[in-house]
C-alpha cells in the first residue's frame, strides 16, 4: 500500500492502523513517530514505508496553535515555516489557515 492519510478529529494511531490494515509498529516506523499518542489533527501520516523523495506538505490550523509548535511537531525551525508561507507575523495565524510544511532535506 502507498499513500498517506491526514489525522483527523477522533483519530488515534491505533484506529488508522486498524483502518488500512496495518500494523501500528510499522505506522511508527515509517513516520519517525516518538510517541504514538501524540499524533495532531492535520498531521500527514505515510501508510507506507516507501523511499520516495520528500515533499511539500499542507497543515491545517487549529485553534490555539503557534507556528513554534507546528514546527516542533514537524521537527522544523519556526522561522522555515515562517518564511516558507510568507507569514509577516508569525504571532497572525488562525484557525482553518492553510500552512505548507516545506519537506525537510531540501534545498530551497
Amino acid at each position: 500500500m502507498s499513500g498517506s492519510h491526514i489525522v483527523e478529529p477522533g483519530d488515534t494511531l491505533g484506529k488508522i492502523a486498524a483502518t488500512y490494515d496495518l500494523e501500528l509498529s510499522d505506522l511508527v516506523k515509517w513516520n519517525d513517530i516518538e510517541d504514538p499518542d501524540q499524533i495532531r489533527v492535520g498531521q500527514k501520516v505515510e501508510l507506507s514505508g516507501h523511499e520516495e523523495a520528500p515533499q511539500d506538505q499542507e497543515y491545517i490550523v487549529q485553534p490555539g496553535d503557534t507556528v513554534s509548535e507546528i514546527a516542533m511537531n514537524f521537527d522544523l525551525r519556526w522561522v522555515d515555516i515562517g518564511a516558507y508561507n510568507r507569514l509577516e507575523d508569525i504571532n497572525l495565524i488562525y484557525a482553518g489557515q492553510k500552512l505548507i510544511i516545506p519537506a525537510k532535506g531540501v534545498a530551497r
